[in-house]
């Protein structure tokens, strides 16, 4: 997922001098959202020959390429890589080919797809840091130390800081930096309890980095996702279960004889796959959000989709556009739960709508 540390693990390998010694070339070239084969390839000749620039011909970059890199053992890193095209693809990788025996092309990405598409050795997934690392991380931008030992009076809210951060080396670093040289108690816990789309852009860039990957979902995806925000924080489900869900909604219109079960099936292998979802249980097997990427779904959906475990403000104007509504059942709490709903509903909404008693604009509860 975005803000992994895939980037920074490929700069630590590009730039250490082992690296630089093992190879006659090295190139990096960011990629992202707009694979252009013929920019993508100036750019690379531009880090070995100075007169690319002056070229804006494919084919006589691609034939410059190729002889630069003829028998030259290189480096290629290619970050940010979004394209499932393979023609695309295919393209690019024809100069490439004239490179020596243990030349190298490294792969950043948050979509497996493309590692697939591009892969000639196992992908290597990056796993969130451990709480101690991620703890180091934040400290380090917070307070320029490693803990929060010298700094007790915010060690505790720190902690809870450093939790929410839920091993996101992006994440932690950016609440380290808002924090900055920045002491007071009630600062850090304003920050704690910030929602993670109320944090400055300009300071943060999380949630910018987080909608990347929702940008480039397709538009049956995207609906799919926002839906999620229906679930709580930490809440495991099953595929087959969300699935359903999908299905009740109208969200998997198929053509001919597929069934909708497995267009569901493929909707959510794709967004798995995009690390929108990951795996939380190996036995009975069950997918939960992370807590970043439920503020990425919380922030899409908006007034639309509400969890009633959550302390809403304000919830009679907040209720008036809200479609989708999910709650914890338990016992002897369910009428104080839809007390809030009542508040919202529409006056203007038909006093004998056929549903169960609540409001159309309310029928759709999980």
């Amino acid at each position: 997922m975005g803000g992994v540390g895939k980037t920074t693990l490929a700069q630590l390998a590009y730039h250490d001098d082992r690296v630089k010694n093992h190879f006659d070339l090295r190139a990096w070239v960011c990629v992202s959202d707009d694979f252009d084969v013929l920019r993508i390839t100036k750019t690379l000749l531009q880090s070995i020959a100075s007169y690319a620039r002056e070229i804006n011909d494919l084919n006589l970059l691609q034939v410059k390429l190729k002889e630069k890199l003829s028998g030259k053992k290189f480096l290629l890193v290619l970050d940010d890589v979004w394209n499932e095209n393979y023609d695309k693809w295919d393209r690019l990788c024809t100069p490439l080919r004239a490179g020596g025996p243990g030349s190298k092309v490294i792969i950043t990405t948050r979509n497996m797809g493309v590692a697939s598409l591009t892969r000639t050795v196992s992908p290597y997934p990056l796993q969130e840091l451990s709480n101690d690392d991620c703890r180091a991380v934040f400290a380090q931008h917070a307070l320029g130390a490693r803990n929060f030992e010298a700094h007790p009076h915010v060690k505790i809210i720190g902690e809870e800081m450093v939790n929410r951060c839920r091993g996101l080396p992006l994440v932690a670093k950016a609440l380290g930096g808002i924090l900055r040289n920045e002491l007071n108690h009630e600062a850090w816990d304003d920050i704690l309890k910030s929602k993670i789309w109320d944090l400055p852009e300009e300071k943060s860039g999380v949630l910018p980095a987080l909608k990347l990957s929702y940008h480039h979902l397709p538009s049956h995806l995207k609906q799919c996702f926002a839906y999620c925000a229906i679930f709580p924080k930490g809440y495991e489900f099953k595929k087959d279960e969300l699935i359903l869900l999908w299905m009740g909604e109208g969200f998997l219109q198929t053509k001919g004889k597929k069934r909708m079960e497995d267009l569901g099936s493929k909707y959510f292998s794709e967004l798995l796959s995009r690390s929108f979802f990951q795996q939380s249980s190996d036995v009975m097997p069950r997918f939960m959000m992370h807590d970043l990427i439920h503020d990425l779904a919380q922030s899409i959906a908006g007034n639309v989709s509400f969890n009633l475990e959550d302390k809403l403000e304000n919830n009679e104007n907040i209720f008036q556009k809200a479609r989708h509504l999910s709650f914890i059942r338990q016992a002897n709490e369910i009428f104080k739960k839809f007390e809030v709903v009542d508040k919202g509903k529409d006056k203007s909404i038909r006093r004998d709508a056929p549903t169960n008693g609540l409001p159309d604009k309310f029928a759709n509860i999980v």
